[in-house]
């Protein structure tokens, strides 16, 4: 058993397919398999199952692949405090994110310290991303959430509020804010239900009594935007992610404010190793100052109204 089979193991698991983890480590697929199969011929078992759409874990492959992950990142971190601690000079980071915006400054000072690791970014929900981070399918996920999820070391990294999303032409086009009330008949377009956007904006208006079934249900923000634009309905938007579309214009609700928080979210076993804990320092570093300033201007600014608070 060596390094190498554990990374090509580590790297099927992650993306459920030979052909992808060959891609992932920049080795042929023909070595990643050589790699699996010496790595099943020393634990005496079989650890995938192929299916039509790649493969899937065996229980055995469910029980080693924590193990072979932390035992990965405790490596990369041994060599980096060999090297005085100046660089990871490689490895492999897997990190899901719902809110790009967000992370864009992590990943570009992170692969400005440490280029000599490769980083393997998914865009999903913030549900599902929880989901891979417990199926150690990402090393780290960038998510919103309501709270810190008791399950996982979750750091706060920046609110957020949630807007509405209107196009050009829209009785509100020219008006900063409406009233909740307002959105009574409104055809709303919006992600899907494991959005958590989607689900604070859905449970301040439960709270009013205001009820807004979906019009639209689209699978990225990026649908949403367009489909606003486009004059099928109104969307939700949060205020870092409204982007600069002239065909948009984003309303502060004036009578109740949704925050969503971005969090930074790791399992604890794994937070401080290796490049997983690179990513979390410099996050850290980042949004530390620029976290404390936003909240408190955002908890200002609500004075009297009341709020929702993700």
């Amino acid at each position: 058993m060596n390094l190498s089979q554990l990374r090509a193991f580590h790297a099927v698991a992650s993306h459920r397919t030979f052909s992808a983890a060959a891609q992932a480590l920049g080795v042929s697929q023909p070595a990643i398999t050589q790699h699996v199969k010496s790595l099943e011929d020393a634990v005496g078992t079989r650890l995938f199952q192929r299916t039509a759409g790649g493969v899937e874990l065996t229980l055995d492959a469910l029980d080693l692949l924590p193990k072979v992950r932390q035992a990965i990142l405790m490596l990369d971190d041994i060599s980096a405090r060999m090297s005085d601690g100046r660089s990871l000079a490689t490895g492999h980071l897997a990190i899901g994110l719902c809110a790009p915006y967000v992370a864009m400054p992590i990943l570009e000072r992170f692969t400005t310290d440490h280029p000599g690791v490769q980083l393997d970014v998914r865009l999903e929900n913030s549900s599902r991303l929880l989901d891979l981070v417990a199926q150690h399918r990402v090393d780290i996920a960038i998510a919103t959430l309501r709270e810190p999820h008791p399950d996982f070391a979750c750091d706060f990294l920046l609110d957020q509020r949630v807007e509405i999303l209107v196009h050009a032409g829209h009785s509100w086009w020219e008006r900063g804010e409406i009233e909740a009330g307002e959105l009574r008949g409104q055809r709303l377009v919006t992600r899907e239900a494991g959005s958590m956007t989607r689900h604070l904006f859905e449970a301040a208006l439960a709270e009013r009594g205001i009820e807004l079934a979906p019009h639209l249900v689209l699978g990225s923000r990026e649908a949403v935007k367009e489909a606003v634009a486009a004059g099928i309905g109104i969307g939700i938007v949060l205020d870092r992610e409204r982007g600069f579309d002239p065909r948009l214009r984003a309303l502060a609700v004036c009578d109740f404010n949704v925050l969503a928080g971005e969090y930074l979210v790791t399992r604890r076993e794994t937070r401080s190793l290796g490049s997983v804990g690179a990513f979390v320092a410099i996050a850290l570093a980042a949004f530390k100052e620029g976290a404390a300033d936003r909240r408190q201007s955002v908890l200002n600014s609500l004075g009297n109204t009341g709020s929702s608070r993700g």
